[in-house]
């Protein structure tokens, strides 16, 4: 027998021979293309959400002592925001930093300017967000510190304030709360005017972390 009869390999097919080279590139591909999982398989495929195709990956099995998920499925509501930083103060605001402050018998003002393709009458309704905060001055009872607020000339606050002295002293406050009060009468320039009618000191004050107003349909 010739070498080149002594190394040809024959398959079933009688017109196909393979060489010993070819032979072992075959076994080459099939030991690459074998499969081999790498990661563990899914359990449970749950589409919850058909509208946006949301996929949501659970265990095979729920207990029965497990509640049933309490869902709803509100329309959304559009709404339109003016935003304005306060920026007086380089303490205090977070996480500008940045605060204004009226101190004791202080008055200020704020404008809102409302773009022309925003605002229409009778279409929209509004509120003012005042982030605020009372001072550090922890041995003031926070009873005496209140606030007359004017919107537009209208006033929709004047008493009291659901504050708390501002923590941790001396740095970012970090326990500011949101104010809302609703615009009764909307104007394309929104004027906002606070009064600190405190009796606390002259050198005790309240400060203002920003403010908002937020437009809503009717």
């Amino acid at each position: 027998m010739s070498p080149i009869e002594n190394n040809v390999f024959t398959s079933q097919n009688q017109n196909m021979t393979f060489d010993s080279e070819t032979l072992g590139m075959q076994q080459l591909f099939e030991q690459q293309f074998v499969p081999m999982p790498q990661y563990r398989p899914l359990e449970f495929l749950d589409v919850t959400n058909e509208d946006t195709n949301i996929a949501v990956i659970g265990p095979a099995t729920q207990s029965l002592a497990d509640p049933p998920p309490l869902l709803s499925n509100n329309p959304a509501v559009v709404t339109m925001n003016l935003f304005k930083e306060l920026t007086a103060y380089p303490n205090y605001g977070n996480p500008s930093r940045n605060a204004d402050i009226l101190y004791t018998g202080n008055r200020g003002s704020w404008s809102f300017e409302s773009p022309a393709f925003l605002f229409v009458p009778g279409n929209l309704r509004a509120q003012i967000i005042i982030r605020a905060v009372l001072d550090d001055h922890s041995n003031v009872p926070i009873n005496r510190y209140s606030l007359r607020i004017r919107i537009n000339g209208n006033i929709v606050h004047d008493g009291r304030v659901p504050l708390e002295h501002g923590s941790p002293a001396g740095v970012m406050f970090t326990n500011w709360r949101e104010l809302s009060f609703n615009i009764p009468n909307m104007r394309r320039a929104t004027q906002v005017t606070i009064e600190n009618t405190s009796t606390a000191n002259p050198n005790d004050w309240i400060a203002f972390d920003w403010m908002q107003v937020r437009f809503m349909p009717r």
